[in-house]
């Protein structure tokens, strides 16, 4: 695996997902946690591949706009069902010198 800069740091803010492609051509959305720390998650919901990013935040999770499917931003799970199948990919992300890096 290779840590990669995906942006500057002061780009990715609380309450907007800044979205992106990775060097490798993954669409990716990028968003602060109410703890500040910065979520990278593939931006294809898990459901029908809707456009995650365009969704709305609720304080650490967001909706897809397609079909309204909610997942927690820090695990990646569905919420609202007890044994879906649908987990968000989330990335391993790190925060150094101004600069976002995601493990890819």
């Amino acid at each position: 695996m290779a840590w990669v800069v995906a942006c500057p740091s002061t780009d990715v803010k609380r309450g907007v997902v800044k979205r992106q492609r990775l060097e490798n051509g993954e669409p990716v959305g990028l968003t602060r946690l109410k703890n500040n720390s910065v979520v990278v998650f593939h931006n294809n919901c898990p459901h029908f591949k809707g456009p995650l990013g365009l969704g709305k935040l609720h304080e650490d999770s967001i909706v897809c706009p397609w079909h309204f499917f909610r997942f927690d931003l820090a695990t990646g799970k569905a919420e609202g069902t007890d044994a879906s199948i649908m987990h968000l990919k989330l990335y391993q992300v790190e925060e150094k010198n101004g600069e976002i890096f995601i493990e890819l």
